[in-house]
């Protein structure tokens, strides 16, 4: 976990001084802070990590190859930079998919934090990029663009397209799971 993660959640742990046989001192950080549940039942986090698993890698080769298209679109900036800051929030999705928990236990606020929070905001985040970078490339196709030019312009919109449909999935996905504290573990 890095370093501002734990600044954010440093009040929900607490410094224990603890010593070894040898004499040494020893600190340790124990969590203090709320437990949470998750209303998926075990086989439920399977089934909803293996879906998330499979939703990213539509999203990532859906945007991925409207990348290698070779439209005169992408030479603007209002295609272009939606494009490549789409990119941010498809990282932080990645991260937290890979954060996800992989039993059902109580967990502490990071760990909601890390996966399921980190998921819903930078799958918001993608959405919008995606959406601005479909309209853009609309607005490219109604103003712009030449017609008998447009078949490429054509293959890079439906595949934007449909990754946001996949990014749509995913967020509603996402809606099933709720996420509520439940006290002290």
């Amino acid at each position: 976990m890095g370093s501002v993660a734990m600044k954010r959640y440093a009040d929900d742990y607490e410094t224990v001084v603890t010593e070894d046989e040898q004499g040494h001192e020893k600190k340790i950080a124990v969590y203090r802070g709320n437990y949470f549940e998750v209303t998926l039942n075990e086989e439920g986090i399977i089934h909803f990590r293996r879906n998330c698993f499979v939703l990213l890698a539509a999203i990532i080769v859906l945007h991925i190859s409207g990348g290698f298209i070779g439209n005169r679109g992408m030479y603007q900036f209002y295609v272009a930079i939606p494009y490549v800051l789409a990119f941010f929030p498809l990282l932080y999705v990645a991260a937290g998919i890979l954060c996800l928990p992989k039993e059902k236990r109580k967990y502490r606020r990071d760990e909601i934090g890390l996966s399921f929070e980190r998921m819903k905001t930078a799958s918001t985040v993608l959405m919008i990029f995606l959406g601005i970078g479909v309209l853009g490339e609309i607005m490219f196709l109604l103003f712009v663009s030449v017609k008998d030019q447009r078949v490429p312009e054509y293959l890079y919109l439906a595949l934007e397209v449909l990754a946001a449909a996949a990014v749509f999935f995913f967020i509603r996905l996402q809606r099933q799971v709720r996420v509520q504290p439940c006290g002290e573990q």
